[in-house]
C-alpha cells in the first residue's frame, strides 16, 4: 500500500528536483561537447598525419579517455535523476488509481 507520507515525499521531490535535473542535463551536454573539443585538440597535435591517423592518436590519448569517462558519468547521473522522477510520478499515479478504486468501493 502506498502511504500518504510517501506521496507527500514524492510530490516534494518532484517540486524540488527540477533544478537538479536541469543541472545534470547541462553537465551531460557540456561533457559531451568537451569530449569532442578534446578530440579536436588532440587531433590538432598530430596535424602532419592523415585525418584517420590524427583521429586514432586523439582517441588513444589519456585526455580523451578521461573526457569519455566524465561524459559517461554525467549521462549516468542525468538518467538516474530522470528515472527517479519518473518513478515518483508513477507512484503518485498508482496512488491516485488506488484511491479512486477505494472511494468507488465505499459508495
Amino acid at each position: 500500500m502506498i502511504t500518504d507520507d510517501q506521496i507527500e515525499s514524492d510530490l516534494d521531490w518532484l517540486r524540488t528536483s527540477a533544478d537538479d535535473i536541469g543541472a545534470a542535463k547541462e553537465n551531460a551536454v557540456r561533457t559531451e561537447r568537451m569530449t569532442k573539443h578534446i578530440k579536436a585538440l588532440e587531433m590538432k597535435q598530430h596535424a602532419g598525419l592523415p585525418a584517420n591517423a590524427q583521429e586514432r592518436e586523439a582517441m588513444a590519448s589519456n585526455l580523451y579517455l578521461n573526457a569519455i569517462e566524465s561524459e559517461a558519468k554525467a549521462a549516468g547521473e542525468y538518467e538516474r535523476m530522470k528515472s527517479l522522477r519518473e518513478a515518483a510520478a508513477m507512484r503518485i499515479e498508482a496512488w491516485r488509481t488506488m484511491s479512486s478504486n477505494y472511494r468507488s468501493m465505499k459508495i
